[in-house]
């Protein structure tokens, strides 16, 4: 009985939609939908094992006579364990779109369902009561026995290697291991099937009845950890591949492109008409006018510059980097102009201080001018899906032309940044670059939050939900991501608008307000 689980015409086009089915989080979702497919699948696994083992009086299975004959169950019992290991195939091939892959995810799907397996073994029947205890693996060909912990262990093997295949696979470069190591982890399989099996190996020649009741006395540990290793070996190559994972390319930042685009931003930009009768309901005057001074004080109302206490080291890199500097908090600087028109429209108070800023600069100061430009770049994400969303619900023309034209401006700011991350050879894959993309979705979200906790109230009483507030904040970190790759991979940007402009620029909306 089972226990065991042992396109266009356009190479620039087609290489963006390579890089976005590469890096596009959907990938793991995929992962994660197949994490759950396995859980469940685990469950009816447990639930299966727990009715036969109850039905033959062995829901502990090392005692004697360990498999019973019963009529019927054994060929069925068979053909069950076949068609599982059928079932896990297909998932990963359904949920991969590469051969790689689809063995990444059935690699994936097979492990989590052997941990769930005992996961949800132990609160249905009392069993393992340790890691150690013995259990019937599997029955094909032979019946398998191992300690719990022997498959837990090639279990957890699997996840990892069958993640690293499925979730860090891409155009241009397969997370996949060479020769050498495939044939070690060929050579570990055959000799875990030896430790498994050699009990019932060892009482073959005595006939099926000998095997049936073979109770092994003994796990052969050393042997066994031996071909652990082995099988371990594949892993240990694609971590040492995704460790040296570097950037296809390192574009020098065009500091004439960006010195030029904020100069023509400068001399195209249209008033919003703030003599045009006010309105908006009554009850979202106080909300809107309390969040909207906070943003004249963050948006360049205060310190309007690095602080930070290195920050002269990134600016004085060069006299183009000091000018884009400049240009870009001049740009900060207008859209306090523009807040601030809008706090007087309302009847509203220009504030100089608050505790949420006053933290946030010195964070800003005490951390470094590398974290405080990861700082600035995340607010203005997040800012971004604040914009939005006021564009989307207030009422006010004076509001919605203000934010269009600010959206067209963080637009441009945040595709600077993507570049200057490029140049300064940025690259979100490999493992390195893979925990700074993590740390950059988990201070993106922190700045979300706090963004929320400040003027969540203004945006909700204007309509907006939280749901549609986070959305538009993982919408943009997800686009700002899929641009770094492709700004990496190109290896030079002839337009003079800034690249992905469009993809940062909200919606024609934005456009058609800025005039």
């Amino acid at each position: 009985m089972n226990s065991a689980h042992a396109l266009s015409l356009n190479p620039d086009a087609l290489d963006v939609r390579l890089v976005r089915l590469s890096s596009s989080p959907s990938k793991w979702k995929r992962w994660g939908v197949v994490v759950l497919f396995a859980a469940a699948m685990a469950w009816v696994e447990s639930s299966v094992v727990f009715y036969l083992r109850t039905m033959v009086n062995r829901i502990e299975p090392y005692q004697a006579e360990p498999l019973p004959v019963f009529d019927g169950l054994a060929g069925a019992e068979l053909v069950r364990e076949f068609s599982t290991l059928v079932m896990l195939g297909t998932v990963g091939w359904l949920a991969g779109r590469t051969w790689r892959s689809r063995i990444g995810y059935a690699l994936v799907a097979f492990g989590v369902w052997d941990l769930f397996y005992y996961i949800f073994l132990k609160p249905l029947t009392g069993w393992p009561h340790s890691l150690l205890d013995w259990d019937i693996l599997f029955l094909l060909p032979l019946p398998w026995w191992g300690p719990v912990l022997a498959p837990v262990l090639i279990a957890t093997l699997m996840v990892v290697g069958g993640t690293l295949a499925s979730e860090f696979d891409r155009p241009g470069r397969a997370i996949w291991p060479g020769r050498l190591t495939s044939v070690l982890a060929a050579v570990g399989i055959v000799v875990a099937l030896y430790v498994f099996m050699a009990d019932a190996m060892a009482r073959f020649h005595e006939g099926v009845e000998a095997v049936r009741r073979t109770l092994p006395d003994e796990f052969n540990w050393p042997l066994f950890l031996a071909a652990l290793t082995l099988m371990s070996a594949p892993i240990a190559e694609m971590i040492w591949g995704l460790c040296r994972c570097e950037p296809p390319s390192r574009p020098p930042l065009d500091y004439a492109k960006w010195i030029e685009h904020f100069k023509r931003n400068r001399e195209q930009r249209a008033e919003p008409d703030w003599t045009t009768a006010v309105k908006i309901r009554a009850d979202v005057i106080a909300p809107l006018v309390r969040s909207l001074e906070q943003f004249q004080l963050g948006d360049g109302g205060g310190p309007a510059s690095l602080i930070a206490r290195d920050a002269e080291r990134f600016r004085s890199q060069s006299a183009e980097m000091r000018t884009l500097v400049d240009c870009w908090f001049a740009e900060e600087r207008e859209h306090a102009r523009l807040l601030g028109c809008a706090v007087d429209r309302f009847g509203g108070k220009r504030i100089t201080s608050h505790w949420s800023f006053t933290a946030f600069c010195q964070t800003r100061r005490v951390l470094g001018v590398r974290f405080e430009l990861q700082v600035l770049l995340l607010t203005e994400i997040v800012s971004t899906a604040y914009y939005r969303v006021m564009r989307r619900h207030c009422e006010d023309p004076a509001v919605r032309a203000m934010c269009g034209r600010i959206l067209r401006d963080e637009a441009g700011h945040i595709a600077f940044h993507c570049d200057r991350l490029a140049a300064e050879g940025r690259w979100p894959r490999g493992v390195v670059g893979s925990f700074w993309a993590a740390q950059f979705w988990l201070f993106g979200h922190a700045a979300a939050t706090m963004l929320w906790i400040n003027h969540g109230k203004c945006l909700a009483t204007l309509g907006g939900a939280r749901t549609e507030y986070y959305r538009e904040v993982r919408r943009e970190l997800r686009r700002f991501l899929a641009s770094l790759i492709r700004r990496t991979r190109q290896s030079a940007l002839s337009s003079s608008v800034p690249p992905d402009f469009g993809r940062h620029e909200p919606d024609p909306l934005a456009v058609r307000d800025a005039g």
